[in-house]
This record gives structure tokens, sequence and C-alpha cells, in this order.
């Protein structure tokens, strides 16, 4: 229902220009790989877990250096978890010393964080206390920059050079 004052506004229709071509969708058919056009992820939000025995210097680095907002910090039994808004997904720290931890997980961590603008991210960083990687022109379109958290886990901050669609774009080589 619209008052008067108001102006029905018209929804545009969304056009995947990040489709694969039928080639692509061929190929990876052959490896038993879905390209499909219609398929849509069921997540909406992705939680990655590092679990630390120092847990308030991987806070203090996460939310003091790299200025990502803690969302929440709990107990649970032996448990202490810290959760930290990293642009729309979460990285959950957890304390070692716990159930919760898998003793035969023995991996480290690496993820990528899309940013705005790379140079100013870069520049701010080369002002704090902190190792960090040079920026690096991508030959796949993007540039980047690694920082490394107190436990050795990889941080890659990284800025599109291609525009989105074509960045984005399906294939299968």
């Amino acid at each position: 229902m619209f008052f008067t004052h108001q102006k029905e506004k018209k929804v545009k229709k969304f056009t995947n220009k990040t489709k694969p071509s039928s080639e692509d969708v061929l190929k990876a058919k052959e490896d038993n790989i879905d390209l499909a056009d219609k398929w849509h992820a069921y997540s909406r939000e992705a939680r990655i877990h590092i679990f630390t025995s120092d847990i308030n210097e991987m806070s203090r680095f996460y939310n003091q250096i790299l200025e990502f907002p803690v969302v929440k910090k709990f107990r649970y039994g032996n448990s202490i978890g810290v959760m930290i808004n990293i642009g729309g997904n979460i990285v959950e720290l957890f304390n070692k010393a716990t159930d919760y931890y898998d003793k035969n997980f023995k991996g480290n961590v690496s993820f990528s964080l899309r940013v705005k603008d790379i140079n100013k991210l870069h520049n701010k960083f080369l002002k704090k206390n902190i190792k960090i990687g040079e920026l690096t022109k991508n030959e796949w379109g993007d540039t980047s920059f690694t920082v490394y958290d107190p436990d050795g886990n990889r941080i890659v901050f990284f800025s599109l050079d291609l525009n989105y669609n074509k960045y984005y774009k399906v294939s299968y080589n």
C-alpha cells in the first residue's frame, strides 16, 4: 500500500554476470563438478575456528591491532571463546585447554578478506607495531598483502584490480 506522497520503486531483476560459459560447464561435468547457474549457497555465514594457547593475546591482536569488533566473549565449562566480526563472517577464537578442542587437529588457518582500499589499509598497518607483507599485484586480478597473527595464522587482505563481474566470473580450467 502506498500513500499519496510515496512512489512505487521498481525492482531490478538480478542478472548473473559471473555465469560460467557452456564450455566451462561441460569441462567441469567431466570431473563431476557442478558449475550450474542455479546453485545457491545454503550458508549465509562462515565461521573460522582458531584454537590458541593465549586467547587474551589473540583477542587483543584481532580487536586492537586489526580493529575487528568483538561480538561476544563467552565461557562454557572450561572453554573460553571470543567471537570476532570480520566483515559479516566470524572468527571464533577458542582456548586450547578445553573439551571443545580436537586434539587430533594439527592444522593452521589461512583466510583472505576483501577490503575496499588495499593501499589505505596497508599504509594504516605500516604505522602499527606489526610485521606485514609487501603489497603484491597478483596475476589473477587483485592486490594483496599478508599479516600473521600471534599464533602464525595467515590473514591475506586484498582488493580487486578487475571489475567484480570479471574477477568472479565462474570458469573451470
